[in-house]
């Protein structure tokens, strides 16, 4: 990967000190206007990245990490984001909580250094990012929270067993005597939190000697109250048999509960759902829904 343009090759570029590009970065009014647009220019041309200047010009850490997040309507990532700015804090970091929007772009600028504000160390929960955007290297540390890409076993990451808790979710289903179970959250072919949560699943159907029938694993664009609501209504309306509802986040689990109530479904009598994240709204729901709690605590500590 080529070196990083720095300020100093901006200075030289435009014949300049490297305090005058400062300046103008900074949009200090003490630089002509004719050497402004000259060092402009330089900018532009060597595709120089202002906004990490102030590193550049402290040569030293700057004590901040930045947390990237696909979105905050979820609140596994509000929560997330709330205990991190705490862990930080007791050991002297400062957080900046970044929205993707499950951008590639913006992931990519990210773990590449080349986001607005310098950081030291990127921890991030992808959603588009590709093995290749992490080992093109140059950028700031960066630690994997919850998806782990394939081909990065380098990178960082750190996330709960999602197999394991797929294989006692199961468990406990089966031990109840549900033998129609519904997987709620297949999202693409790609190794995720999804599919390893589909691949613990399968695993103790089989185990459990429980055929695992196809029309029973439901995909998924989104995973939010509206497409676990939509998906529940179909199989529904399909008249498929089910017993139980295994949905990869609380949010989906919660929009299929919602869809089984108005169709006058006894839950958990007929039909038990069962999501992940532990959300707030899961313990006032009514029924109340089960849920895995991850230990968000332990999986920040072992980030940070």
């Amino acid at each position: 990967m080529a070196r990083r343009v720095s300020i100093k090759d901006v200075a030289q570029h435009a014949g300049v000190s490297w305090k005058t590009v400062s300046n103008v970065v900074n949009a200090r009014p003490v630089v002509r206007e004719e050497t402004r647009a000259r060092v402009e220019q330089a900018i532009e041309e060597l595709g120089y990245v202002p906004n990490h200047v102030g590193r550049e010009l402290r040569g030293g850490p700057t004590r901040t990490i930045a947390l990237v997040v696909p979105e905050l309507q979820n609140p596994y990532f509000a929560r997330l984001a709330e205990l991190m700015q705490v862990a930080a804090r007791e050991r002297g970091y400062t957080v900046s909580v970044e929205v993707s929007l499950g951008l590639a772009e913006t992931e990519r600028a990210h773990v590449r250094g080349l986001a607005p504000r310098p950081v030291d160390a990127v921890i991030i929960s992808p959603t588009a990012l590709a093995p290749a955007d992490l080992l093109a290297g140059g950028g700031p540390r960066v630690v994997l929270l919850g998806e782990r890409l394939p081909a990065a076993a380098e990178i960082s990451h750190v996330a709960i067993d999602n197999v394991a808790s797929a294989v006692d979710v199961v468990h406990h289903l089966v031990g109840q005597g549900r033998e129609r179970l519904l997987f709620l959250g297949v999202d693409g072919a790609v190794r995720s939190t999804a599919t390893d949560r589909l691949a613990g699943f399968r695993a103790a159907l089989r185990f459990a000697g429980i055929s695992v029938e196809p029309e029973l694993i439901r995909t998924v664009a989104h995973w939010d109250r509206g497409a676990g609501r939509r998906e529940m209504e179909a199989v529904l309306e399909a008249g498929l048999e089910v017993d139980a509802v295994v949905a990869g986040n609380d949010l989906l689990a919660l929009g299929a509960l919602a869809a089984l109530l108005e169709h006058g479904v006894d839950v958990p009598e007929q039909v038990a759902v069962v999501g992940w994240d532990d959300i707030p709204e899961a313990a006032w729901s009514r029924p109340g829904l089960t849920t895995i709690a991850p230990e968000l605590e332990a999986l920040i500590s072992a980030a940070l």
